[in-house]
């Protein structure tokens, strides 16, 4: 997905003139990870006023998109959380249009909508943590000789599962996973991601299918 870039009036902070700026108002992730890392290192849309040189946020809503993670997010920084439910209402709109014009994204999870660049941040810290264990799970897997079945990406993220999970043969079912992902775990109790599957699966969470 294309990252897009708008334009739009921004005020400075210092009671400046306003000016026209450009702004990123879509973030492809999985094509521009050079966007990701500006978005990470707090420079994502930082603008510079003409007359008094003072560097400033140009805040102005923001999608956030990475097919391949499943990860959607609405950004809106200027939003207080007073009038957040409003805003929440036009961002779903917008995620109406977005599936309609890229039908072929098979968009079929439901988007994030978040409060400013902080929330998505955060998000997407707890998003390499998921990958950097599920990365530990495959390792230990491995070692012991078990089969990997990834989980949608879109499902694991909201019920805090690693990415992908153990399976003791090649068979994918609620014995197999089980088996498979307590012998993994008990060679490393710190995978906290794999421990709460085992708990969810062994209290009746359906086992969730493999992509």
């Amino acid at each position: 997905m294309k990252s897009i870039k708008s334009s739009g009036g921004a005020a400075c902070p210092g009671g400046c003139e306003p000016f026209e700026a450009e702004f990123w108002a879509l973030i492809g992730a999985d094509e521009d990870e050079n966007l990701k890392q500006a978005l990470l290192g707090g420079e994502l849309n930082l603008v510079q006023c003409p007359e008094c040189g003072r560097f400033f946020y140009h805040d102005r809503n923001i999608i956030y998109f990475d097919p391949p993670a499943q990860l959607l997010a609405f950004v809106a920084p200027n939003a207080d959380k007073k009038d957040f439910e409003k805003v929440t209402t036009k961002m779903r709109a917008d995620f109406k249009l977005l599936k309609e014009n890229l039908p072929g994204m098979k968009i079929d999870y439901e988007p994030f909508f978040l409060r400013g660049l902080e929330e998505l941040k955060a998000m997407l810290d707890y998003e390499a943590k998921i990958s950097e264990q599920s990365e530990v799970i495959a390792a230990f897997a491995a070692q012991q000789g078990f089969k990997l079945a990834p989980l949608r990406r879109a499902t694991a993220r909201v019920k805090g599962w690693p990415f992908y999970i153990p399976v003791a043969v090649a068979d994918y079912n609620k014995e197999t996973a089980l088996k498979a992902s307590k012998e993994v775990l008990a060679q490393n109790p710190a995978m906290g991601l794999l421990a709460a599957f085992i708990k969810d699966i062994s209290a009746g969470t359906p086992l969730p299918p493999r992509i």
